[in-house]
């Protein structure tokens, strides 16, 4: 009778992980595609300052001993990654259909032309204060303002939150600017890493559910696939300093229980459309423009969505660039690569 019920059990785990957890199997849109960009001379350099200090923070989190205090120290690191920035923006604080925000507009900025920003932090970590250094640069290169959310993140909120606080701020830019009710003229949303997730998720979802779609949408290193089924996740486990350790250990563990872990740990299914946009419908999106590094374990996600999203009619480009650092957008911004890739989301901008 005890192996029948630990049979039974086993058959039940890996059938539900398998059909119900995993989602569907995209390999087939694993070619390669995109526009490459090689490496400039400074991120060397620049990438070695910034991992010596990603590895301060690693061991100033280690030596507390405890996971509560650990992410309190990434966080207090996040929150300020933008404290050396000399802005021209102002800032303003405000509550978006219930959802802690921030306005960030440029001088003399168009605030009927806006951008939703969705910063990045593998939805732990991460703010729209840590990320003035992206929607700074937003604001001023798209002559709009910019409404970045302060989503609720894990552990302390189910994963599925993160995703309602983007929907919610989504409605609320339709008909709202930085003074108030105004109407809209253009409309981008763009996000970094997590925050990608979640900008590509509001994509597909405003088809349906939003008085209407953005007119464009930039993903910078985004997550897609919650699952964690494409091939760089192996692959590029050890030329992705930030990402490779965490993500490539999941994607090592055998597939049943990297599936109930996400379950667990998310309170959600990982296959779910809308923590996996990848998964979704990618028929009749708006002009996308999205970003990876090639040595990243991420790069996957974006290959995939691009060629997915092609087939289904969908323009959406993807670009490339050779060996940089997960979301040098962020931590690069205006060195080498980094200053070259905001030159790229300018044109892009233009264009729409």
């Amino acid at each position: 009778m005890f192996w029948f019920i630990f049979i039974f059990a086993f058959i039940f785990l890996w059938a539900f992980a398998s059909f119900v957890l995993g989602g569907p199997n995209l390999e087939n849109f694993d070619s390669s595609t995109g526009e490459q960009f090689d490496s400039h001379p400074d991120d060397l350099q620049a990438n070695k300052d910034l991992l010596k200090i990603f590895k301060g923070v690693k061991s100033k989190a280690k030596s507390t001993k405890s996971l509560k205090k650990g992410l309190a120290v990434v966080r207090e690191f996040a929150d300020n990654l933008s404290q050396d920035l000399d802005s021209n923006c102002s800032f303003a604080s405000v509550t978006a259909n219930s959802v802690k925000c921030e306005w960030v507009v440029a001088p003399n900025a168009d605030t009927k032309r806006r951008v939703l920003f969705l910063h990045g932090g593998a939805f732990i970590f991460g703010s729209p204060k840590g990320h003035r250094i992206m929607s700074h640069q937003l604001s001023n290169i798209a002559n709009a303002a910019v409404l970045s959310v302060d989503y609720r993140m894990l552990p302390e909120s189910k994963r599925m939150l993160s995703s309602i606080d983007a929907q919610s701020a989504y409605h609320y830019i339709l008909s709202n600017g930085p003074d108030g009710t105004e109407e809209l003229d253009k409309l981008i949303v763009a996000g970094d890493s997590a925050g990608g997730n979640l900008a590509l998720m509001l994509s597909g979802w405003s088809k349906s559910n939003a008085a209407r779609k953005p007119d464009g949408v930039i993903g910078f290193s985004p997550s897609l696939d919650t699952t964690l089924s494409s091939p760089t996740f192996l692959s590029n486990r050890k030329t992705d300093p930030l990402l490779g350790l965490p993500l490539g250990m999941l994607a090592r563990l055998p597939r049943i229980l990297s599936l109930w872990f996400g379950l667990f740990s998310m309170r959600c299914n990982p296959s779910n459309t809308i923590v996996s946009p990848l998964f979704g419908r990618l028929d009749e999106l708006a002009p996308t423009l999205i970003h990876a590094s090639s040595s990243e374990v991420l790069l996957g996600d974006a290959i995939r969505y691009t060629n997915k999203a092609k087939a289904a009619g969908s323009d959406v480009t993807l670009q490339i660039w050779d060996d940089q650092i997960h979301d040098w957008h962020l931590f690069n911004h205006e060195i080498g690569s980094g200053k070259q890739a905001w030159s790229e989301i300018e044109k892009f901008l233009t264009r729409i």
